[in-house]
C-alpha cells in the first residue's frame, strides 16, 4: 500500500498489508513518564501537634511501557528556614502494609530553601498505564514550625538510573490552636 493512501480509497481488491509496530516496551525514561493526582484540592491541616493527617495520591505510569524499581523521595519545604521538630511520616501502597519514611533536615543554602527530605521508598513495578494509590501520614510534634508545608514526591525508576520521570504534590499544614 502507498503511504498516505486510506484504506478507504483503495480499488477493490487491493490487499493492505500490516505496518511493522511501532510499539516500544522500554520505557522513555523522561519527566512526565510518572504522573499523580496530588492532594492539593484535599490538603490536610492538622490544629495540634501529634494530630494523624492522613493524604491519598494516585501514583500512574502514564506510558505504555512497564516501569521496574519504580520509588520517591518526599521533600517537605517548611514556612521558614528554622528547622523546629521533623514530621514523622507513614506510607503505604495499594493497601499494603506501612512504612516509615525517615525525614532529614537539609538547611537552606545559596541556591536552595530549607527542607526536610526522605531517603527512597521503594513501590515496586508499575505496568504500563496503570494507576495505584498511595496514602500518606504525617504527624506533626510540639516543636514543629507552625504553617504550610510544600511536600513533593519526586518519582524514578530503577530501570531510568537516576532520572526525574515525575513530581507529584503532596503537601500539608500545621496550625496547632
Amino acid at each position: 500500500m502507498a503511504a498516505g493512501v486510506s484504506v478507504l480509497t483503495m480499488p477493490p481488491g487491493t490487499v493492505q498489508t500490516a505496518a511493522a509496530a511501532s510499539v516500544s516496551s522500554k520505557p522513555t525514561c523522561a519527566y512526565g513518564e510518572i504522573t499523580g493526582s496530588g492532594n492539593l484540592s484535599k490538603m490536610p491541616t492538622s490544629t495540634k501537634a501529634g494530630q494523624n493527617l492522613v493524604t491519598y495520591t494516585t501514583v500512574r505510569n502514564a506510558k505504555s511501557a512497564p516501569l521496574s524499581g519504580v520509588f520517591f523521595d518526599y521533600q517537605m519545604v517548611p514556612p521558614s528556614n528554622r528547622k523546629g521538630a521533623a514530621p514523622t511520616v507513614w506510607w503505604k501502597f495499594n493497601g499494603g502494609s506501612w512504612h516509615h519514611l525517615i525525614m532529614t533536615w537539609h538547611p537552606a543554602t545559596q541556591s536552595s530553601t530549607a527542607q526536610w527530605v526522605s531517603g527512597d521508598a521503594v513501590l515496586g513495578n508499575l505496568p504500563g498505564f496503570t494507576t495505584h494509590t498511595l496514602e500518606m501520614t504525617v504527624d506533626y510534634p510540639s516543636g514543629a514550625t507552625h504553617g504550610f508545608y510544600a511536600g513533593t514526591l519526586l518519582a524514578g525508576a530503577k530501570t531510568c538510573g537516576y532520572q526525574l520521570l515525575g513530581a507529584i504534590t503532596v503537601s500539608t499544614d500545621y496550625r496547632p490552636r
